[in-house]
């Protein structure tokens, strides 16, 4: 394949984005948006590529979190500038390049998939946690907005519902490929752990709307969880730096 072992549409897309960014800014929304889905268009491209790391077609590379997370974000951004060219969409854009920065400086090979990786369940859980991550990023930037005026104050709310139903998605296919592979629904590691936080998280922040008191301190509460997502996330990833890869 064309984007075998080269960084060449990720680098693009990068530009892309960041060219993206600077139109918004100038409120050049046509240009920004046009921008954007190339530069969609390539980082797609790219991590269609990384499906032929290992010589042969393997899905699971293209899931990868610090890869498949940034493309996810730029997906929604996309559809929201569409759906409303008014969206505030600048700050998402600018963690969408800082994630993909980060992506080109991260070990490009994949790690070799063990049996019980290869599994539709595998890749069912990647795609729901990928998007429900992208949702909740998004949610937090929203909020963002939100304490300066920008947006309405309840705005991060739909963002966050979307995400918290992507993540328990994610927590249920997660459940079913670690049964068929390991013969358990759970385990008392770090990375259940994390997902069982996250979750728990949310489902106390979305609760919050009906506690008058708590209510407009959601947003704030909606920033932390966005920052707990990050640390338990590229806490993992930058632990998987060291495992040993192909192709990259």
């Amino acid at each position: 394949m064309f984007t075998t072992g080269s960084l060449a549409c990720l680098v693009a897309a990068a530009g892309g984005y960041g060219m993206a960014l600077v139109f918004y800014l100038r409120r050049w929304p046509y240009a920004g948006r046009a921008a954007l889905a190339i530069a969609f268009v390539l980082q797609g491209l790219y991590l269609l590529g990384r499906g032929w790391l290992g010589g042969v077609f393997v899905p699971n590379p293209i899931f990868e979190g610090p890869f498949l997370l940034p493309w996810s974000i730029a997906l929604i951004i996309l559809i929201r500038s569409l759906v409303d060219p008014d969206a505030p969409i600048a700050v998402t854009l600018m963690l969408v390049i800082g994630l993909t920065l980060f992506s080109i400086f991260y070990p490009q090979g994949m790690i070799p998939p063990s049996p019980k990786k290869l599994n539709i369940w595998a890749l069912f859980f990647f795609t729901s946690e990928s998007m429900a991550h992208a949702l909740f990023y998004i949610g937090a930037g929203v909020a963002t907005m939100s304490l300066f005026g920008k947006t309405p104050a309840d705005g991060h709310l739909t963002w966050i519902v979307w995400g918290f139903i992507a993540y328990t998605i994610a927590q249920v296919t997660g459940a079913v490929w670690c049964f068929l592979g390991w013969g358990n629904t759970f385990s008392w590691g770090a990375r259940h752990l994390g997902s069982a936080a996250i979750w728990t998280f949310f489902a106390a922040c979305l609760h919050m709307k009906f506690i008058p008191a708590w209510n407009r301190k959601n947003a704030l509460v909606t920033i932390v969880g966005a920052m707990l997502v990050f640390f338990i996330s590229y806490g993992n990833y930058l632990r998987e730096m060291r495992f040993p890869r192909v192709g990259g």
